[in-house]
Formats: structure tokens, C-alpha cells, sequence
């Protein structure tokens, strides 16, 4: 008896819950609407990530990181392989570039705590000490800029190296953006002189 009961709610239950065709088309409201097909991707639409390029000399103002957004994977493969491909057209237009090697391969990216070890291939040899400098700033500018990311540990085929800081020194220690102190751009403008300095 109690089989058969419970034979009966199951089946009640199952008929009950199933979903029934229309009789005819109708249409259905946006609501309802699933978004079959597409992909979901990693991608911000808004392009929140940023990478740092280099802008052109001029008169007043010496060579500087500028940073640009990209619209990928929130991910520091991601977002270094980014920086590895260079600039974009309209960027170029702008006269911004970048001092890392065309042949420069990202091997990998991996965040543990604050620290960003970023392991490449050997191709910086062809650059002259300032260029390294510079190539070796987008690199931290750009990896600082990653969410939790502080410092950033800089390898070459899997072994640590000396890097040069912005006043020239090589250092064996962890990098920051606080050892490229004057490369940044920055749109503060000058401050004015203040009241008396002259007197």
C-alpha cells in the first residue's frame, strides 16, 4: 500500500513539473529570452586593464610611461601578452611606443600574495642601458597596475637576474613602481611658487 502511494505522488509529481509545448508559436517576451549560442569570454567590454607605452621626446618633455587601457582577461598573462604585442595603430598615430624587444616571448605570469614573477625570454641584449631601462619600467609600471599586485620579480628563462632602476643602479631586489620614481606621466600640473619665495 505505502509503495503504491508513493508510486502515485512520483508519478503525480513528474507530470506535473513538466513543461508543456505551445499550441502555437508565440513570442517570447525579453524577459525570458536566453542568450543561446554566445560564448561568455573574460573580456571587460569597458577595457579596465592597463598596460604602459612610452611617449615621444619633445622640448619640454623627456620620454615618459603613458598608460593606455586594453580591453582583456583580467589575468597577468593576459594583460603582459598585451604589452608584449606593442602599440596599436592609433597609439602609434599618437606617437606612443614601446621599448620591448619585437622578439620577446612571455614563458609565464604568476601572482602569489603581491608578488608578480614574470619569467620571458632572453631577448634584451640588443638594448642599449637606457632602453633597458625603460623597457624594464613598462614591464613593472604595467604589472603594478594589476589588482594586488606591489612587486614584481623579473626572470629571464626561469632565472633571477639584475635589473637597472630609474637612477641607474642594478638591483637583485624585488621590483616596485617606486624604483621608476620620475618615468610616469603625470597630467598634475606644476605648482605654483609660493607666496614669498622670491623675496
Amino acid at each position: 500500500m505505502r509503495r503504491s502511494l508513493t508510486a502515485l505522488v512520483l508519478i503525480a509529481l513528474a507530470t506535473g513539473c513538466t513543461i508543456q509545448p505551445d499550441e502555437a508559436p508565440r513570442p517570447v517576451a525579453a524577459a525570458e529570452r536566453g542568450q543561446f549560442g554566445l560564448r561568455p569570454t573574460g573580456d571587460e567590454a569597458a577595457g579596465s586593464n592597463r598596460i604602459f607605452l612610452l611617449t615621444a621626446a619633445t622640448e619640454d618633455q623627456p620620454v615618459r610611461l603613458r598608460s593606455v587601457l586594453r580591453n582583456v582577461q583580467n589575468d597577468p598573462e593576459a594583460i603582459l601578452q598585451t604589452l608584449l604585442s606593442g602599440e596599436n595603430t592609433e597609439e602609434r598615430q599618437a606617437q606612443l611606443s614601446s621599448n620591448l624587444p619585437d622578439e620577446l616571448e612571455l614563458i609565464s605570469a604568476r601572482a602569489r600574495g603581491p608578488v608578480l614573477t614574470i619569467n620571458l625570454s632572453d631577448q634584451f641584449g640588443e638594448l642599449s642601458s637606457e632602453a633597458l631601462r625603460f623597457a624594464v619600467a613598462q614591464l613593472v609600471a604595467t604589472g603594478t597596475a594589476i589588482d594586488n599586485i606591489e612587486r614584481i620579480r623579473l626572470q629571464i628563462e626561469g632565472q633571477n637576474q639584475v635589473w637597472p632602476v630609474g637612477n641607474g643602479e642594478n638591483t637583485e631586489q624585488l621590483l616596485t613602481i617606486y624604483d621608476y620614481p620620475s618615468f610616469l606621466e603625470t597630467s598634475q600640473p606644476p605648482f605654483p611658487a609660493t607666496p614669498g619665495a622670491n623675496a
